[in-house]
Parts: structure tokens; sequence; C-alpha cells
């Protein structure tokens, strides 16, 4: 009887052990900050000790996935695939977004930071990962955002992406790596520092291709609509090399008649994919106003100014034809603002519909058969508008399609034959 006793006590005792064991090595994968505390300073994330010089590869990186899952490549297609960006902090993900609408969901973008201590997507990584294996299929969008200035970023931070983006692909999950975007502009740490950007997104590159082939790098500047959005006593100092190559007409300053993709297009030996961003916010970016005709393709081929010598910013032409380059339209939307209603105003479906009609149309199939990918913003949020200096500088914007069952029903009724929500059938495959 008291062996008995004894033998369940010690059972007991090592279901608790064996517990406190897989809790304690949870932690220390996906806390970084606990595992900082517990390992010291140089504990490893992929085998990258932050700060620490980057190591060469040992054996043949791994380039195939582990599992049978199928791969979509929408460069090859005759059309285009849907894709959109979900709201992971709200605990959004990609099963759901399939559920609600109805149709499976072939690209979704994630946004990650990356600092001198490395990427933050680490300790998320695996909640990723399971999200998008459940969709089958789905490419991952990833926006890498430099959060410190761009010369300080170690060759180990660079490594480090690009031992993430070969784990994500070693799950069958294909990834567009849309590294630092919108460096034309100036509300991002890395933005108009035309010299560190090339050399920072070449650094990049070269780290994701020694370790995978499943990872494209998507080059995405922002529409120049403003370019250079210049304040007073902001942008680069007159004659330094980052004004010398913004300046490209030469002619002493910076303004609309500067070409504002050039100076920052890192080579097409490092660039798979180009990748560009348009939205329609109504006017004043405050108000619920319909789209005009032709504004999604002129924001494209953007003629800057209305004088007869003002020159056209085609980034289509100029960088995805002339260089057979895929193009992408990573993000999308059309902003309806609900707190903000006015008699008179056009409904939520008008102002989306009538955008959506134009960015998923058969005359933008013709007009862009490069473009082979178009993702929806699928997102509702508080933005910053005006420098956010009074409180009614934040205005809630809603861009979703799929939360309201009209709408994503309409939505996907109008859409053309060539837009593709999984596998592209035998006779779109060029």
């Amino acid at each position: 009887m008291g062996s008995k006793v004894v033998q369940k006590t010690l059972f007991s005792l090592s279901l608790l052990l064996t517990a406190a064991a897989i809790v304690f090595i949870n932690v220390l994968l996906y806390s970084p900050s606990t595992r900082k505390s517990l390992l010291g300073a140089n504990y490893t994330v992929f085998g990258v000790i932050p700060g620490a010089p980057a190591k060469p590869s040992a054996g043949t990186p791994a380039r195939s996935p582990t599992n049978n899952r199928r791969i979509l490549d929408p460069a090859a297609i005759n059309g285009m695939y849907f894709g959109a960006s979900i709201d992971w902090e709200a605990k959004d993900v990609p099963l759901s977004f399939n559920q609600r609408f109805g149709k499976p969901l072939p690209f979704v973008m994630y946004f990650a930071n990356i600092t001198t201590n490395g990427m933050a997507l680490v300790s998320e990584l695996k909640y990723i990962i399971d999200a998008v294996v459940r969709v089958d299929g789905a490419i991952l969008g990833l926006t890498v955002m430099p959060m410190d200035p761009l010369e300080q970023l170690s060759d180990a931070v660079y490594d480090q992406l690009g031992r993430v983006c070969a784990e994500i692909n070693k799950n069958g999950i294909p990834v567009m790596l849309r590294y630092a975007h919108e460096m034309n502009g100036n509300w991002f740490s890395y933005g108009q520092v035309p010299t560190a950007y090339k050399a920072s997104f070449i650094k990049a590159t070269n780290a994701v291709r020694k370790y995978t082939n499943l990872t494209s790098m998507v080059w995405a500047p922002n529409s120049p609509s403003g370019y250079p959005w210049l304040a007073a006593g902001s942008g680069p100092k007159a004659k330094s090399p980052d004004f010398i190559a913004m300046d490209t007409n030469q002619d002493g300053k910076l303004d609309y008649l500067d070409d504002p993709y050039t100076p920052y297009y890192p080579g097409d030996d490092y660039v798979d994919w180009i990748g560009f961003s348009v939205f329609h916010f109504g006017n004043n970016l405050n108000s619920n106003t319909m789209p005009v005709d032709g504004e999604f393709r002129g924001v494209i081929q953007y003629v800057a100014g209305t004088d007869k010598l003002a020159p056209t910013w085609d980034l289509y032409t100029q960088f995805s034809q002339a260089r057979n380059k895929p193009f992408a339209v990573m993000e999308t939307g059309a902003a309806y603002y609900p707190k903000n209603v006015k008699p008179g105003d056009p409904t939520e479906m008008d102002i989306k519909r009538a955008w959506w009609k134009q960015v998923y149309s058969t005359d933008t199939l013709t007009r862009f058969p490069l473009m082979k990918l178009v993702s929806w913003f699928d997102i509702a949020k508080e933005e910053q508008i005006n420098g956010g200096e009074t409180a009614s500088s934040f205005l809630y914007r809603d861009f979703r399609i799929s939360w309201d069952k009209t709408i994503a029903d309409q939505f996907k009724a109008d859409l053309p034959p060539r837009v593709f929500f999984e596998d592209a059938p035998e006779a779109a495959l060029h």
C-alpha cells in the first residue's frame, strides 16, 4: 500500500516537472526579454548573436519546403492574384478572413520592425507561420521597416533577416519581402537617404539569397504626389551626396521636377518585384468623396503638375515594363469615414465600389499586363493626419471590404475573370 502511494507521488511529480520544463522552453523560444535576462546578452536567434559578425552558412542552404504545401507563382500567370493586409494586431488571421469573405486568400501582408538588435518579428514567428500554413498556398508579404539609422544595422542583423525568411520558406510559405518601403518619403527614419538606402537594400538582398530562393525582393516607393514633401529646413543638406542624388535635373533645388524614383533604385540585380501603394483618401484626406475617373491609373502614371513641361513619373513603364519585372500593388483601398459623415455624402458601398472597379478592372489588366498582384488594405483604424498637432488630426478610416457581407459579395461579383483567389487555371498560365 505504501509503495503504491510513493509510486503515485513520484508519477505526479514527474508530470509537474515535465510541464514546467515545457513552459520554460517555450518562454526561452518566444520571449526575447526573458531569454536575455536568463541567458545573458549573447543569446542567439536562429544562430545569430545580435551585434556579432555574421557567420558563413554551414553546408547547403535549405531551399525547398519541408512539406508538400503548394507554391503559388504570381509572376507566371496571365492575370493577377488578390491579396489583403489584415489586422494582425486585432488577432485577425488568414483563416478568419477566408471564412468571412468566402474565398481563399492567396496573399497576406504582415508588418515587422527591424532594429540594431534584430527583428522584433522573431518572438512571433511561430504564430505567424502556423497562421499562414493553415491557408493552403498563401504567400506571405513581409514588410520590414528599419527603426534605426541604416548605417547602424550590422551584418548580423541582415544575416538574421535572411535566416528568418528561410525559416518561413521551410514551411512551404513563399515570402515577398518589401524592405524599407516608401523610402522616397520623409516620414520614416530611412526616408530620403538614397545613398544609405540603396546600400542597405543590397545587403538585405544578399543576406536573403544566401539562405533561400523562396523569398523575392520587392522594391516599393511611395506615390510621387506631393514629392519631395519638404517643409522649411527639412530634407538633405544642399550639396550633400543625398541632395545631389535627389537633384536629378541638376538645377540646385529639390522639387516636383526631380525624379522621385531613380535616386532610390538599388539596381536590377537586387530587385525581383516593383511594388507600389495606391489609396483613395477623399478630398483633403478627410472626407467621404467619390474617386474620380482614372484616379488609380493616374497615380501610377503620375503627371507632376499642370503646365506643358510637367514631367510624367510612370513607375510601371520606367521600372516594371522597361526591366521586365512583375508589378505588385502591395496596398490599396478607399477610405470611408464613418465618424465624419455629412448630409449628402456618398455611401460606404459607393466609395469603395467605385475604387475597386478601377483597381480590379479589365482596363487595369490590359493596360498593366505585368501587374500580377493587388492587395487590399482590409483594416479600419485611427490614422494620423497633418502631423498630429491636434486631436482632430487623428481620423478613423475604414478601408475594409471583408467584414460587411453585402460589400464583400458585391466586391466578388464585380471582379473580372482574370483576378484569381487560388491556383490560376492552366489557360491563364503563360
